[in-house]
């Protein structure tokens, strides 16, 4: 009877434990995998954009520069000289904004857009539309004429203060 007891409570665990061992193993060689195929398609899309942003570059480095705003996250260089590249992470309303914004040898911004938001849809995600994208083509540090969205000031507010840390990363870059 004891035996019986243990039986039927220890050979469900033993069960359960080996169909978990089984299954996570699994995991783990669908992840060593699938990783690089998962990189390269990420590497192949950010290049893309960068191209996007930057189109008469002919090719980017990442750069490595101590002393940038901690919202900048990745920094690159066109190599024929045409632009920066910046990364720029901040927090909107909704979460965090992640933009893409270029500048060109002058300074001036040659167009930014949104990566990744989690804004409010329909009010505050309005900040990934054209209409309010646009409005940083061309500018310079003077960022006072950029119009934020009615009823998403704290989505518009972050992505201008994003656009101005590339700005001031772009002049610490440039004194280098």
């Amino acid at each position: 009877m004891i035996i019986a007891v243990k039986n039927d409570f220890i050979m469900p665990i033993l069960v359960l434990s080996l169909i978990c061992l089984v299954m996570t193993g699994a995991m783990a060689l669908t992840h060593i995998a699938t990783e690089p195929v998962i990189d390269d398609a990420a590497a192949r899309r950010a290049e893309e954009v960068r191209r996007r942003i930057i189109p008469q570059a002919d090719g980017f480095e990442e750069l490595d520069v101590d002393g940038l705003p901690d919202s900048i996250k990745e920094a690159y260089r066109s190599t024929n000289g045409a632009g920066y590249i910046f990364i720029v992470l901040t927090n909107g309303y909704g979460g965090d904004l992640k933009i893409i914004c270029g500048v060109d040898p002058d300074g001036n911004v040659i167009h930014c857009t949104t990566l990744e938001q989690h804004e409010t849809k329909g009010l505050g995600s309005r900040i990934t539309e054209e209409p309010f994208e646009q409005q940083f083509d061309g500018v310079d540090a003077g960022l006072a004429k950029i119009s934020a969205i009615t009823g998403a000031t704290i989505s518009s507010r972050a992505y201008i203060h994003a656009v101005e840390d590339a700005l001031v990363a772009f002049i610490l870059m440039r004194e280098r």
